[in-house]
């Protein structure tokens, strides 16, 4: 009969594995992070367009890989025309991006602000509507309310001013969730060094 494990030693043995695996891993995941937020600050356009060239070429790839599929899928009469045109869409749409690429950024960003705002607007609305919000809920769905406009008007006003903002705030978060990730890197592994020694 196998002899019951000390819960202790078991979790110990766990962050030792954990220490030696994960310490690396998460401190590069920090740094490159870190390193992404920087890049993002000091050349938003730039970023943006690798960004742009990025989707493009993903596009193609994919695209290249739908049609093959649809051409062997014809070989065995099985149903092909949609996922050719398909194939060719995806491919002729990454080409297009890649030509363009700051301006596929602009765009998707643009929509991304814009369903930020109506979501905003909708939580706000239906906050202030609803009878079981009171109080600070009622606040703060007229905040949201307050806010959406303001998305709205700066979007459709100036719309590179509200993508350099949403950049920023990308960047910020990247930078901030990178030096978290190097603390808890470095915490791990004195966690594990102490588990070690004792």
């Amino acid at each position: 009969m196998a002899t019951p494990q000390n819960p202790t030693g078991a979790v110990r043995s766990l962050m030792t594995e954990l220490g030696k695996g994960a310490f690396w891993a998460v401190l590069i995941r920090g740094i490159l992070a870190v390193l992404f937020g920087i890049l993002l600050f000091s050349a938003p356009a730039a970023m943006a367009v690798a960004l742009g060239i990025w989707v493009g070429a993903w596009f193609i790839v994919d695209g290249f890989f739908e049609i093959s599929h649809a051409l062997q899928a014809r070989k065995q009469n099985l149903s092909w025309g949609w996922e050719l045109a398909g194939g060719i869409a995806y491919v002729i749409g990454g080409i297009v991006i890649m030509i363009v690429p700051l301006i596929f950024a602009v765009m998707g960003g643009t929509v991304i602000l814009l369903m930020m705002a109506s979501g905003m607007l909708i939580r706000g609305i239906l906050s202030v509507a609803s009878k079981s919000f009171k109080g600070w809920s009622k606040a703060l769905g007229v905040l949201d309310i307050i806010f959406a406009v303001i998305m709205f008007i700066v979007v459709f006003s100036n719309p590179g001013a509200a993508l350099l903002a949403l950049a920023w705030i990308v960047a910020i978060y990247t930078i901030v969730f990178g030096i978290f990730l190097i603390i808890m890197a470095f915490v791990a592994r004195s966690q594990t060094k102490k588990a070690q020694v004792s």
